[in-house]
């Protein structure tokens, strides 16, 4: 089953509420970075791991006539537990090569046994994966509750229910604190506020720079524990 997390833009958090989520699911799972504007787990959370697989290179041997689902396994890493990263594009023109393959590599994350977590970066783009969207199960779309981001994420949610038509609509995950409540937020903008992530100053850092380390005791971790476990009761990924 598959789910997506994106943006409407201005550093949302996006990527570090995604891998907040998938190191806390209770089972094993699958972390895919397809921001067609750049990756950064690399640079960040497995900064100094050898950046020889990942999207990119996926991709390539897509259109050398492998089939995606085969071409996959030879670019994840392995970390924790059985869970596997897909890390993202190096640079933002590589997602040029990738355009007409999104269909073949939505289908294929989309038909994966392994419960996949998509980090899909800011959405409303003209390079944004629609496929992706549009074969999710579940679409959370991150922000924070300040103006500048609420603008931003308003777009993103009247163009993602128009995108999914009688798919469930998308829902907010609220990141950090600000001038608007989470009640406030859920009425003005029309949809439901699934959850909200603190602010971290430990896990945060290691998550989005890897600087330190990742406390599983953390606030935005014991949030995060939460919210994957709320998901797993309502079958979600099942």
């Amino acid at each position: 089953m598959l789910t997506v997390m994106c943006s409407g833009g201005h550093a949302a958090g996006t990527t570090t509420s995604a891998l907040a989520l998938f190191l806390e699911w209770p089972r094993p799972a699958l972390l895919a970075e397809a921001d067609p504007g750049g990756g950064t787990i690399l640079s960040g959370y497995l900064a100094g791991t050898p950046r020889d697989r990942g999207l990119a290179e996926w991709g390539v041997k897509i259109r050398r006539g492998v089939a995606a689902a085969e071409a996959l396994w030879d670019q994840l890493y392995a970390i924790q537990d059985g869970r596997l990263i897909l890390p993202g594009l190096a640079e933002p023109k590589q997602a040029m090569a990738l355009q007409p393959l999104w269909p073949e590599i939505a289908g294929c994350l989309a038909a994966l046994d392994e419960d996949v977590i998509v980090d899909l970066g800011q959405v409303g783009r003209p390079d944004t994966p629609n496929d992706l969207l549009a074969r999710a199960d579940r679409v959370f779309v991150v922000t924070r509750p300040t103006l500048v981001h609420l603008h931003a994420t308003t777009s993103a949610i009247r163009d993602l229910k128009e995108l999914r038509g009688h798919l469930p609509d998308a829902e907010l995950i609220v990141v950090g604190d600000g001038q608007y409540q989470l009640k406030e937020i859920a009425k003005t903008l029309g949809a439901t506020v699934a959850a909200w992530l603190p602010s971290d100053k430990w896990s945060a850092p290691a998550l989005a720079y890897g600087v330190g380390q990742v406390r599983p005791r953390s606030p935005l971790m014991r949030s995060a524990r939460a919210f994957a476990a709320a998901l797993m009761n309502q079958g979600v990924m099942v």
